[in-house]
């Protein structure tokens, strides 16, 4: 349990121990997918590892849903699954969170409803203005994070030669709405909620969200290893504890409702194909085949539209966290380093 409690504090807000440079970059005007505005709109970062001369080296790292610009802190450092001896890693806050613009500022509810695309328009205005880089080598995420992976070969097809995609797809389904909208009635009917216009963050509605969701993150066969009422309740209510201590409510109900409703289709009317069809890049796809967050046919799906894809599928028994989460130095970790080191190290640079 203990070991469960730090993979999700991991997925949620690892501690900064290897930052070489936190910055924020503020962008003077931004116009979102729904036409609302932003001036000043501040997109939060991480830095490790150095980059090079060519300025060729460097690697965005996209976090999952519930997770910020330290969500690979773990996994990043000299010989490591992201390897600062050779590579120069960005941690990125999407819209919403962490040191990115988000509605505690100030608009509270009133906050825009963003997208995938708006979080991709924004970091590659950080990537590009704010780092002044004009390429990438790759970009790498878990979950949301591949959503976001994606986007980029979708809408900047050729500026990352490479996509690490872990627990995969290229849009949401129904089964994935219907999860996000039972945690979304859960928190909006917490009375401490008000509307969205509360004073102090309501933080129980989100504890019990978690307790809706925990199950769709792991397997059958991980749940089973839960031998005592002691071990499931604290699983149980681990995910929406950790939410409590880090999240805005608010925040997070963008956060996730900005997941719920992503299809990479809809600007090319539905068409995935289409879609799928601009994408360059080279992609690694690690695939958990017992997830039960991400459907397995969601990522075949977004496999047979991509033109130079590897599927790899991790052997695990966490579900989604397998991939998005896998505990330091745990089997999972090593199997997927050992294919995302070569990966990168195909690219180039």
């Amino acid at each position: 349990m203990r070991r469960l409690m730090l993979g999700l504090l991991l997925l949620l807000v690892a501690a900064p121990a290897r930052a070489q440079q936190e910055g924020v970059y503020t962008l003077p005007h931004f116009t979102f997918e729904n036409g609302a505005a932003m001036t000043d709109m501040k997109v939060g970062y991480v830095t490790y590892g150095t980059l090079n001369a060519a300025k060729s080296n460097a690697v965005l790292l996209v976090p999952g849903t519930s997770s910020g610009r330290h969500w690979a802190d773990d996994y990043v450092g000299p010989g490591k699954m992201y390897d600062t001896d050779k590579y120069y890693f960005v941690g990125v806050d999407p819209i919403g969170g962490g040191t990115s613009s988000q509605p505690k500022d100030g608009l509270g509810p009133d906050f825009p409803h963003y997208t995938i695309r708006d979080i991709v328009r924004a970091e590659h205005d950080l990537v590009t203005g704010g780092l002044g880089l004009s390429g990438l080598l790759a970009v790498a995420g878990p979950s949301m994070g591949s959503f976001q992976g994606v986007e980029w070969g979708v809408t900047y097809p050729g500026f990352a030669k490479g996509l690490i995609l872990i627990v995969p797809a290229a849009r949401s389904d129904n089964h994935f709405r219907s999860m996000v909208d039972a945690m979304v009635a859960m928190i909006t009917l917490d009375p401490a909620y008000q509307g969205g216009k509360y004073t102090t963050n309501p933080t129980e509605g989100m504890r019990r969200a978690g307790t809706l969701y925990f199950p769709w993150l792991y397997s059958d066969a991980y749940l089973q290893t839960l031998t005592t009422d002691a071990q499931y309740q604290q699983a149980l209510w681990a995910f929406g504890t950790a939410w409590s201590k880090v999240w805005d409510t608010n925040a997070i109900l963008l956060r996730y409702l900005a997941s719920r409703n992503h299809d990479a289709s809809i600007p090319y009317g539905g068409d995935m194909r289409a879609a799928l069809g601009r994408v360059t890049a080279k992609a690694l796809m690690l695939v958990s085949m017992t997830d039960r967050t991400i459907p397995g046919y969601l990522s075949r799906e977004l496999y047979a539209g991509l033109k130079d894809a590897t599927w790899v599928e991790i052997p695990t028994i966490r579900g989604h966290l397998g991939g998005a989460a896998p505990l330091k130095d745990s089997g999972e970790y090593v199997f997927m380093a050992d294919r995302i080191r070569p990966f990168l190290d195909s690219l180039g640079q």
